[in-house]
């Protein structure tokens, strides 16, 4: 031990032992008064937490109870506007009609206790025998602050013990609807909050009065408290004035109601945490006290301990000295005459060895050293221990796993403390330095080669002199220069002398990196010019301010791009410009006081033209159009084609002749090569702007207005705000079309074909109906033609079909098994779909015996397409599927072709039955057609039989079935079989109907 160490020692022992206790000290001053501010602290955010917590929880009593009083007053708002409907119905009705709608009202309101109406003093008209007193004084205030109409009364007590407010909801004669809230709702909403054990919640009338309470409910309502907040809203800490308990509540005046919310938080119950805070602290206070003494006297008992340590510690930071002498990160060091290399932990980190590892053998640390290295590095080692100089080397070791890094060390020769001598010094990890310096290398190699060699034009010019310094080989290439004339040039002798100026302009601007490229006109020696895109940014050129050029050839896909832009603006077939570019043109080109009047042209007639003639002679006839209405356009007017057969064009509104002479330029024959082409037409005119908020719009209203002449059967139509409704409300009805066959929503009625000859029944002919939520059925009439239109006939139709098939099996359980069921087919089902495979599939899955599925189709299904049809029919018929004509005679069907056609039966329509037995015309026709379906050997079946006449005279002139009023309504499938099961199934003989609408499909 080195004794003259040992005061300086103690000295330093003594003084840590001082330093401890005086920051002992500190400390411990430091964290009771921390400790103080943290209680504090924690009080006021308690106290704060549980003001915000109040808000909240009167903020959510209020949205609730609020939300409450909405539903009651829009319910008894609907009742209102329905007493005051209902004034104008006879007497003996009303009081019916009201019993209704006050049972739904109260069943979707189980919360009110009854309705009434009043007269405006009070008196009972009806429900309730009993008026309500004060109504007249209550019932009429409104707070202006409140604009709800609802009113409140005071708090009653019923006659069955419940307590009850008063609402009244006043009524155009001046009476009133008055129900009775149960507070028992209002408990409930304010009783599920959450306002701790001790916390309430307390709904008050203005005056002061409990109408429900989270504590002691039963015991409080009614009551009154001596000072309510009815004017502003406030928190705060407060004593109860019912209960006397401290609590930091909230008051809350209701916005839309006259009514006043409490929420109030037991201040015990919010400090009960804080008292365990205090706790905790004071004994984690007390524990630090503890262990600090405990600590000061271990301190000191570990004297001696720590003055072997000081000097061990004086020994490595010796050796510190020396390599911080030398400078470096890691130092290391070898004793003349011994073996071994010792290092500190951070070269052991510097040659991948572990840190425990700090000393090799020389042999051991050449053998780390790349080969390629080893010799020279032991040569430099050997020079400096034999002239005792210092050393500075580069080299590269191996790491154990593989990897070669970069060191650079420096040291001398220097004498120890022992007087011996050893070589130290310091190593550093320079492979960063040294792979970044190879990077510069070739990345300024590859960068000579890219300019020198890149098949792009590159130049670098003298910013303030415009010189060039220096051009690549496909700049000469390009500009037909050589070098030495490029370098003895300036840029702007490559330029077009009206783009000098801009180029000037173009220099001053900053180039701090290529970004943004911009379009040039560049000239070659020979004069001829070419479009360029330039890349430019500024660099330090051997010591001067210049700009490196990067200059690309763009003429060609210049003038590609440009054939492109017109070819997304221009139609290919007509020249004319696109829909979405006419409407650009035409917002561009509308002014506030020029308006354009914008024609959107529906042709009909090409389709079949390039279905028999070809495509190529059907893009004639529309380029022959488009010249014609290029013509009518002129200077003044734009047009465009809509694929694929429609125009829109813009003339100026001030020409009023126009629609006519472009109604006339359309209805002129077509001339071609091959024939003479007639197209039907239809326009639809709308003003842009007015008929608009933009020009697409505008386009579409036309459109709109095209439809509407198309759908009216007129030559044009102008633009309505109407028309535009009518779209919606079609789109809308689709829309709900589609979520009724989603939803199941439509239902099949079922009505009785009966066998002429014995009335007895032949058939069920399945029709639907879309029942509403609001009573009654949408006429098939509105719907089926809008889901033709739209598509959605086809899943409407396969409904229909799985519904009658499930139907069938219903009547077949019921013992009328035996009896088929008609459905209509639509053409596009018949058409668009396949039918066979779908009949067949739905047959398989009810189990149905063959014949049980009769389909009826109209005329213009055969006639359409008659091979598709007969096809159809023959394997629908192979199926054992009846088939018959519905309506026939109302459309023009070839009978030398209705002869081959596979069918079972003709229905006469019903425009030919009536009257059949008074109307000589209407006698002939059905004899006529009853004559040729028995020739052809068809059932005939009369529609539309509604008195006993028409009957009698189509069962003695041979009709075989007849369907209509007089044997029946349509009706549900359980109220059909009823029918069947009856008694006496001829009751309608001797009785007429009422002639109704028939609501087929």
């Amino acid at each position: 031990m080195d004794i003259s160490a040992q005061p300086e020692g103690k000295s330093g022992t003594l003084g840590s032992v001082r330093a401890i206790g005086v920051f002992g000290s500190v400390l411990a001053l430091a964290l009771a008064v921390g400790l103080v501010l943290v209680i504090v602290n924690d009080y006021r955010s308690r106290m704060a937490a549980a003001e915000r917590q109040s808000l909240a929880l009167v903020t959510g009593a209020e949205r609730l109870v609020d939300f409450e009083l909405r539903n009651i007053e829009s319910a008894l708002a609907g009742f209102a506007a329905y007493a005051d409907r209902t004034n104008a119905f006879p007497s003996e009705d009303v009081e019916a009609l009201r019993l209704a709608h006050v049972g739904g009202v109260m069943a979707g309101h189980r919360e009110i206790e009854s309705i009434s109406l009043l007269s405006a003093d009070g008196t009972p008209v009806f429900g309730t025998r009993s008026g309500a007193s004060g109504i007249a004084d209550w019932g009429s205030r409104r707070n202006p602050n409140q604009p709800q109409a609802l009113r409140m009364g005071p708090l009653r007590k019923l006659i069955n013990g419940q307590w009850a407010v008063p609402l009244a909801m006043p009524l155009k004669n001046g009476g009133y609807v008055l129900a009775r809230l149960n507070v028992s709702e209002l408990q409930s909403i304010v009783g599920n909050l959450d306002s701790g054990q001790e916390g309430v919640v307390t709904l008050f009338d203005t005056d002061g009065t409990v109408l429900a309470r989270s504590r002691d409910a039963l015991k409080l309502i009614g009551t009154r408290r001596p000072q309510v907040v009815t004017d502003s809203n406030r928190a705060g800490e407060e004593v109860s004035a019912i209960d006397g308990v401290t609590r930091v509540g909230a008051w809350r005046v209701l916005l839309n109601y006259p009514l006043v919310l409490h929420a109030g938080l037991s201040k015990q119950e919010i400090l009960r945490p804080w008292y365990w805070l205090i706790a905790a602290g004071t004994g984690v206070y007390l524990l630090y006290l503890t262990g600090f003494i405990y600590l000061l006297r271990l301190v000191m008992k570990s004297n001696f301990l720590q003055r072997a340590l000081i000097g061990r510690l004086r020994e490595r930071t010796e050796d510190l000295r020396l390599a911080q002498k030398v400078g470096g990160t890691g130092s290391w060091s070898i004793v003349a005459g011994e073996e071994y290399v010792r290092w500190s932990d951070n070269v052991s980190n510097i040659f991948g060895l572990p840190e425990s590892q700090t000393s090799a053998s020389r042999t051991e640390f050449y053998d780390m050293v790349h080969p390629e290295d080893r010799e020279r590095l032991f040569t430099l080692f050997q020079e400096a221990w034999e002239k005792q100089h210092s050393f500075n080397a580069e080299y590269r070791i191996r790491h154990p796993d593989g990897a070669t890094r970069w060191l650079a060390t420096q040291g001398a020769v220097v004498p120890g403390r022992d007087k011996r001598m050893r070589m130290t010094g310091t190593v550093v990890d320079v492979t960063e330095r040294v792979e970044a310096q190879a990077r510069i290398a070739d990345a300024e190699r590859q960068f000579r080669l890219m300019f020198e060699q890149n098949p792009l034009p590159f130049w670098v010019f003298d910013i303030k002199t415009l010189r060039f310094l220096e051009v690549n080989r496909a700049a000469l290439e390009q500009y037909g220069y050589t070098r030495e004339e490029f370098l003895a040039m300036t840029i702007l002798q490559i330029r077009p002398p009206e783009t000098i100026e801009r180029v000037l302009q173009d220099i001053g601007a900053p180039r701090e990196h290529f970004g943004q490229a911009s379009n040039w006109i560049h000239q070659r020696k020979d004069g001829s010019r070419f479009e360029v895109k330039v890349y430019a940014a500024n660099i330090d050129f051997a010591g001067t301010e210049a700009r490196l050029i990067l200059a690309e050839d763009v003429s060609e896909r210049a003038a590609y791009e440009r054939q492109l832009a017109y070819r997304a603006s221009h139609d290919a077939t007509t020249g004319l410009l696109t829909l979405d570019e006419f409407s650009q043109h035409l917002s561009d080109s509308a002014s506030a006081d020029e308006i354009y009047r914008v024609a959107y042209l529906e042709l009909r007639g090409l389709d079949l033209i390039a279905d028999t003639l070809g495509r190529e002679a059907s893009e004639g006839v529309l380029r022959i159009i488009a010249a014609r209405l290029r013509l009518l356009c002129g200077d003044h007017g734009m047009a465009a084609h809509v694929p694929s057969n429609a125009f829109a064009l813009a003339l100026p509104a001030a020409d009023h002749t126009a629609h006519r002479r472009l109604h006339s330029l359309t209805s002129e024959p077509v001339e071609s090569a091959d024939a003479s082409h007639h197209l039907e037409s239809w326009i639809g005119f709308a003003d842009y702007p007015g008929d608009g908020a933009s020009a697409s719009e505008v386009v579409r209203n036309a459109a709109l207005a095209a439809h509407e002449a198309r759908a009216t059967n007129m030559p044009f139509a102008h633009y309505q705000v109407s028309i535009a409704e009518k779209a919606h409300a079609q789109l809308t009805l689709a829309g709900r079309i589609r979520h009724a066959i989603r939803d199941n929503q439509f239902e099949l009625h079922f009505q009785i074909i009966r066998h002429a000859a014995d009335s007895e029944p032949a058939a069920l002919e399945a029709l639907i109906r879309w029942p509403q939520l609001t009573g009654g059925f949408i006429p098939p009439s509105q719907f089926i033609p809008l889901c033709e239109d739209s598509g959605l006939i086809v899943p409407l139709g396969q409904w229909v079909l799985r519904r009658a098939a499930e139907s069938h099996r219903q009547l077949s359980a019921a013992g009328w098994g035996s009896l088929p069921i008609a459905v209509n087919v639509s053409t596009n089902q018949f058409v668009a779909s396949d039918l066979v495979s779908d009949i067949a599939a739905i047959v398989d899955e009810f189990g149905l015996r063959k014949g049980a599925l009769h389909i009826e189709l109209t005329e213009s299904v055969v006639m359409n397409r008659p091979e598709q049809a007969l096809n159809t029919m023959h394997r629908l018929q192979k199926q054992g599927v009846c088939i018959s004509i519905d309506d026939f005679g109302t459309g023009f069907s070839n009978m030398s072709y209705l002869r081959h056609l596979p069918l079972d039966a003709l229905k006469i329509d019903r425009s030919f039955v009536t009257d059949v037995d008074n109307d000589v015309r209407n006698a002939s026709i059905c004899r006529a057609l009853l004559s040729l379906g028995h020739s052809l050997g068809l059932e005939v079946i009369a529609e539309g039989v509604e008195r006993i006449g028409q009957y009698e005279w189509l069962k003695e002139h041979g009709c075989d079935q007849v369907q209509g009023y007089l044997f029946g309504m349509p009706m549900p499938l359980d109220k059909v079989i009823e029918t069947l099961n009856g008694a006496d199934q001829r009751s309608w003989l001797g009785q007429d109907t009422a002639t109704g609408q028939r609501s087929g499909y």
